[in-house]
């Protein structure tokens, strides 16, 4: 039980769950935040433990696989990991993996991780691969065809999702898709325009206007 974890079990615990969800100087003002918890919540360690997988989520298990599977030879992970890849190759990968394996909210929690877990995997993207397999299973043919073919439906998809979230009030969330997809292509009119959408939501009608004004432009 949680309650029964020592002071520097706990530290681990908040230690991993931070790691996982945050980077940067954010990471860093977590991490030295963790003893004034831990001493804020003297006695209540479970409690804090919850909160924190609550309001970040669980530490992300992929960060370190198990010595078992980072030691196998990349002869035993099969052609597809074989070999150099590209990043671009590697989160192909990934999300057939993936897709083929899981569905709903866990798989789309699982492909918006792709890009973080590559970046901690730098140059062992075929150990990554290896894990995946393993955990989830094998990609379906299918899965990898359906991939290349519906990218240009899923960003549709990402537009329409997001303007749920601002109809909705998930104006948090709605702002972090909307910044993800600029990065991804700032060139595209329909982000603008949903960004047009979530700033009227929240009252700012200037940069509404001037979102749009900008969705035109590339129009």
């Amino acid at each position: 039980m949680a309650g029964e974890q020592t002071r520097e079990e706990v530290a681990a615990r908040l230690e991993a769950i931070f790691s996982s969800a945050m980077e940067g100087e954010e990471l860093e003002k977590a991490l030295v935040s963790i003893d004034k918890r831990l001493d804020k919540f003297e006695g209540k360690w479970g409690g804090l433990i919850k909160w924190a997988e609550q309001k970040y989520g669980t530490p992300d298990e992929a960060e370190q696989p198990s010595p078992e599977q980072t030691e196998q030879p990349q002869k035993e992970s099969g052609p597809s990991v074989q070999g150099e890849m590209s990043r671009e190759d590697a989160f192909s990968k990934l999300e057939s993996i993936f897709r083929s394996n899981i569905e709903g909210n866990e798989l789309e929690k699982m492909i918006g991780s792709i890009d973080k877990r590559l970046d901690k995997f730098e140059g062992k993207w075929p150990k990554l691969i290896l894990w995946a397999e393993e955990k989830y299973g094998q990609a379906d043919v299918n899965a990898e065809v359906a991939v290349g073919e519906n990218e240009t439906h899923q960003e549709t998809i990402g537009v329409e999702q997001t303007l749920e979230l601002i109809i909705g009030g998930e104006h948090e969330s709605a702002l972090m898709n909307l910044k993800q997809m600029v990065s991804e292509d700032s060139s595209d009119s329909d982000t603008w325009n949903a960004f047009s959408s979530y700033f009227s939501s929240i009252g700012f009608s200037g940069r509404a206007k001037a979102c749009e004004e900008k969705s035109e432009s590339l129009s």
